[in-house]
């Protein structure tokens, strides 16, 4: 049904609405979808390992592409700083490459001038606390590294050219290759004057500093390099885990979801899951939970008014509603997309069976077409629920990244860990998988 100027201001309203960005908590269109019963929230066990790890800790945090990450690392931050502590952000891409390789030198070394950033905006820096860069400028002068021979000329910004310059990183880490103990003592003396200085501005009420390291999960190469670059990340995490303990800190690092195939058991990650619609059974029966959960996040996001007024009645669920969260995988993200397309294609209110059957067409035309190879990958994982990982070769793992951040793939917990393929392409890939073994049995000499 061809749209129409006749379709009122609301549908315009609603798909400004549904756009998928980042939110913040307190946000009105936040939905603490991890509250739901049922739901276990990885965000309150990472606050939990905080709260009673006294002085320090490390954790990893990961999630697939769309999970929600970013925002739920807000919401961590904003549990928290309502328990007093005093949180800080750091953006690793400022400074690194995700499509090179990283080593432990160039890590500490971000790492320690994104907390003085971060204390630089707070408004620490004051406290007779020089910034990282003048330090580490210094650092260079004092062990007799020409800064010409690293492209640093005289007067120049260290932190600027370390932003901007590959050319600069490259042969500041060369320069700086063996001497990773130096850089560690000297980059955990940085954090441990921070500590001090925010505690002589805000006294012994803060029970602990967290500082959270966002980003670092973007690191994955180009088709070019991806082999050396997952093996980089891959050695830093497997030979330099304890130099990222930083003393008298609370860490928490986002790393690459493909680090927990790559390095299994060797790294504890806290993974955000989809929400879970269905149980882990042949016949898919439903987790009334998810269900609900994910009918709330709709809710918050129509109202009640103009839920009624788009779907055509009122009360927590609609017949059309839960046709669109019965193909959104338990994914927020795909959930948006199905709604905004809905939205799109409704030239009156309230929406048509019509409208919804083509926004659903839409949004499954974005997974096709299928390999074969694919799908008959995609018919193991969903048969076994489980990855069929053949091994943890970087096209192996990075394949399976591939289906899990474009979501051919969904990542479950419920005690232990699942997986399952997308309901949307379901029936595309066991047709497809159907079709090639009768084509090899027509072969078959």
């Amino acid at each position: 049904m061809a749209p129409t100027t006749k379709r009122p201001a609301l549908l315009k309203n609603l798909y400004q609405r549904l756009d998928d960005k980042a939110l913040k908590p307190g946000d009105k269109f936040y939905e603490p979808i991890y509250a739901h019963e049922g739901c276990e929230d990885p965000v309150a066990l990472m606050q939990q390992h905080i709260e009673w790890s006294n002085t320090e800790s490390i954790q990893m945090f990961s999630g697939f592409r769309g999970s929600g990450k970013t925002t739920e690392l807000f919401r961590l931050q904003k549990g928290l700083e309502e328990k007093g502590y005093f949180v800080l952000y750091g953006d690793a891409l400022k400074y690194l490459n995700p499509a090179q390789e990283i080593d432990i030198t160039d890590l500490l070394i971000v790492l320690a001038g994104t907390f003085s950033d971060a204390l630089e905006k707070a408004g620490i820096g004051s406290i007779g606390h020089d910034s990282y860069w003048e330090r580490l400028k210094n650092y260079l002068v004092t062990t007799k590294v020409e800064l010409g021979e690293i492209g640093l000329q005289a007067g120049a910004d260290l932190k600027l050219n370390l932003e901007t310059s590959p050319t600069f990183r490259q042969l500041l880490r060369e320069k700086l290759s063996n001497r990773i103990g130096e850089i560690k003592r000297d980059v955990d003396r940085f954090f441990e004057d921070g500590v001090k200085a925010i505690h002589a501005k805000h006294g012994n009420k803060v029970p602990g500093v967290v500082f959270l390291f966002d980003q670092m999960e973007q690191i994955r190469g180009t088709l070019s390099n991806e082999q050396s670059v997952i093996d980089s990340v891959a050695r830093l995490f497997a030979q330099h885990l304890k130099r990222l303990e930083i003393p008298y800190m609370h860490m928490v690092y986002t790393v690459p979801p493909w680090l927990k195939f790559v390095l299994p058991n060797a790294v504890q990650i806290q993974m955000l899951p989809s929400i879970r619609q269905w149980n882990n059974d042949a016949s898919r029966t439903e987790y009334k939970p998810g269900w609900k959960a994910l009918r709330s996040l709709v809710h918050r996001r129509f109202t009640d008014g103009d839920f009624e007024q788009f779907f055509g009645s009122k009360g927590p669920h609609h017949d059309k509603a839960d046709k669109l969260l019965a193909v959104c995988g338990g994914h927020f993200r795909d959930l948006l997309i199905l709604l905004r397309e809905a939205v799109r294609r409704t030239p009156q209110l309230p929406v048509t069976e019509e409208a919804i059957q083509s926004a659903i067409t839409a949004v499954r035309g974005n997974y096709l077409p299928i390999a074969i190879d694919d799908a008959i990958w995609l018919n193991e994982i969903e048969h076994v629920r489980d990855t069929v990982l053949p091994n943890t070769d970087p096209a192996s793992v990075n394949r399976l990244t591939r289906f899990l951040d474009t979501h051919f793939v969904l990542y479950f917990t419920n005690g232990k860990e699942w997986y399952d393929i997308h309901p949307l392409i379901r029936d595309e890939v066991a047709e497809i998988v159907k079709r090639d073994a009768a084509r090899k049995t027509v072969h078959k000499p």
